[in-house]
C-alpha cells in the first residue's frame, strides 16, 4: 500500500499530468475555464483543532474562471473501494478550510488607511475557494460506494433534510475508463491507455508510442514515474511480477515487457483451464474440495499441468486423492523437477 500511494503521489506532483486530467477528463470543454497555466500544489499536511493529522494526497490550486477565485483541487488515490469515501471527502474539504483561515488566507483583512470618520475601513472578505475533490481508483472491482456524503445518510422528510451534509466526489476509474480520450498530448490520457490493459505485450507498444510523442528530455522525469507506477501500481494489481529496478528507461522496459508477454500468456491459459478444473471438482467432489483445490492451482502456472490436474480429476475416487496427487505436482514444481508419477 504504501508503495501503490508513493507511486500515485509522484505521478500527480507534476504540473503536466493535473493539468491533463483537468483539461482532458474533469472540464474537457473548458466551459468552466480554469486558468491551468495557474496551477500550483498546496501543502497537503492539514492539521484540525482537535490536533489530529490527516494528509490529504494531493492538492492544487488553479485560478477559476476571469475572477479572482482559487479552485482546490483535492486528489485521493485508492486501490480498494472504501465504502466511507464521502465521509473521509467531507474532512478533507472542512480540514482545508480551516487550515486556510487558519493562515488567515480568508479573514476579513482590514486596510491601514481609516475613513472619512477616522475608523479603519474593512475589506470584503474573500469567498471560500471551491473544493473539487477527485477520486483516483485504480483496482480490479469495480467502484461502487456512494459518492455523495448525503446518500450514505438516514432518509428525512423535507423540513430537516437541508439542515444534512452534502459533499459530492468525482471518481475516476482509471482503468476501466470508456469515455472519448483527449486528442493531442495529454499525460493523464497516456495513464489512462497504459492502465486499460494488463497485457504486457500491450504495454510495451503504447510505452513505444508514448515515448515518441514525448521526445524532449524535459519529460524524461516524469515518463520514469510513469515507468514506476507501472512497476510497483499496475502490475502488481494484475498479480504480474516485474522488477522495478528495470523499468527506468523506455527501451529497456519494452524489452523487458516483450519477455514478459510470453510468461504472461502461458499464465492466462493456466487460469483458464484451471478454473475449468475447479468447477468440474465441485460438481464431483464438493465446493470445499473445489476451493481447496484452487489454493492449489493457482501455482501452477504451465498450462499442461493444468490439463494434466483435469485429467486425474477423472481418474481419481475421492477428493483427497486429487488433492494428494496436485500437492505433490506444486512440490515437485517448486523444486524444479517434473510431474510426479500418477
Amino acid at each position: 500500500m504504501a508503495k501503490h500511494d508513493a507511486a500515485w503521489k509522484r505521478l500527480f506532483s507534476y504540473p503536466d499530468m493535473v493539468r491533463g486530467l483537468l483539461a482532458g477528463f474533469v472540464l474537457p470543454e473548458r466551459t468552466e475555464k480554469p486558468h491551468l497555466a495557474t496551477l500550483e500544489p498546496v501543502p497537503a499536511n492539514l492539521v484540525s483543532d482537535t490536533l489530529r493529522e490527516r494528509v490529504e494526497d494531493r492538492v492544487w490550486r488553479v485560478r477559476y474562471r476571469d475572477r479572482r477565485l482559487d479552485l482546490m483541487v483535492c486528489l485521493e488515490f485508492q486501490s480498494t473501494v472504501d465504502r466511507t469515501m464521502a465521509v473521509r471527502v467531507l474532512e478533507y474539504s472542512t480540514l482545508l478550510y480551516q487550515e486556510l483561515l487558519r493562515n488567515r488566507e480568508l479573514r476579513q483583512a482590514v486596510q491601514a488607511e481609516p475613513d472619512g470618520k477616522g475608523r479603519p475601513r474593512r475589506v470584503k472578505p474573500n469567498p471560500l475557494p471551491p473544493v473539487l475533490p477527485i477520486v483516483l481508483y485504480h483496482g480490479r472491482r469495480r467502484w461502487w460506494a456512494k459518492e455523495d456524503v448525503a446518500e450514505l445518510c438516514g432518509p428525512l422528510g423535507e423540513r430537516l433534510a437541508p439542515y444534512q451534509p452534502s459533499q459530492r466526489y468525482l471518481v475516476l476509474d482509471v482503468g476501466r475508463y470508456t469515455g472519448p480520450l483527449p486528442g493531442g498530448r495529454n499525460w493523464m490520457a497516456e495513464l489512462v491507455r497504459l492502465a486499460r490493459t494488463p497485457d504486457p505485450e500491450r504495454v510495451a507498444a503504447e510505452l513505444r508510442e508514448m515515448s515518441a510523442r514525448w521526445p524532449e528530455s524535459e519529460y524524461d522525469s516524469l515518463l520514469e514515474a510513469v515507468l514506476t507506477w507501472l512497476g510497483q501500481v499496475h502490475f502488481p494489481i494484475h498479480r504480474i511480477r516485474i522488477d522495478v529496478p528495470e523499468l527506468v528507461d523506455v527501451r529497456e522496459a519494452i524489452t523487458v515487457l516483450q519477455h514478459v508477454a510470453i510468461d504472461w500468456s502461458a499464465k492466462l491459459r493456466a487460469e483458464g483451464q484451471a478454473e475449468v478444473v475447479r468447477r468440474q471438482a465441485a460438481r464431483k467432489f464438493g465446493a470445499e474440495t473445489a476451493e481447496r483445490l484452487a489454493e492449489r492451482l493457482a501455482e501452477i502456472t504451465d498450462p499442461k499441468r493444468a490439463v494434466e490436474v483435469g485429467e486425474w480429476l477423472l481418474e481419481c475416487e475421492s477428493g483427497e486423492e486429487l488433492l494428494d496427487r496436485v500437492e505433490g505436482l506444486c512440490e515437485s514444481s517448486a523444486n524444479g523437477e517434473g510431474a510426479p508419477p500418477s
